[in-house]
């Protein structure tokens, strides 16, 4: 074998090496954001079926949403609000975590309750937007 046999050969496998590593930290990277997402949307999801669960024990005179629309006060003693990247209730149990905008805004004709909850774009992802509109049979 001479020099240039192994030059040539050091060449293509430092190559295929580089090429392995890049396909390795795409799949990683992937795999990180993937996880975040799904993370995210579970935990989304939790808090939007307590939140549902709470307000559907309560009449619609007993919502109070405050000017902002990011806080609901329910009957008086529950209260969800957005403080800074988190959703809380009753400021000390945290619910969601980067949540870029939390809206709550009431329809007193149809006596209905729009929940809005908007997620930040971390992680290289698209900010996702999750919602729900609670109607009142009472």
């Amino acid at each position: 074998m001479t020099l240039i046999e192994l030059l040539a050969s050091i060449a293509l496998l430092s190559l295929v090496l580089s090429l392995v590593g890049a396909v390795h930290l795409f799949g990683q990277k992937q795999y990180l954001t993937q996880s975040y997402s799904a993370r995210q949307s579970n935990d989304f999801a939790y808090t939007l079926s307590v939140i549902s669960r709470e307000v559907r024990k309560t009449p619609f005179a007993d919502i109070t949403i405050s000017e902002s629309g990011d806080t609901l006060l329910i009957d008086g003693a529950e209260e969800f609000s957005q403080k800074g990247a988190q959703l809380v209730n009753n400021n000390d149990q945290v619910l969601a975590e980067d949540v870029e905008d939390f809206v709550v805004t009431p329809d007193a004709e149809t006596k209905s309750v729009k929940i809005v909850l908007k997620s930040l774009s971390e992680m290289n992802s698209q900010p996702k937007e999750y919602q729900t509109t609670i109607y009142f049979r009472r």
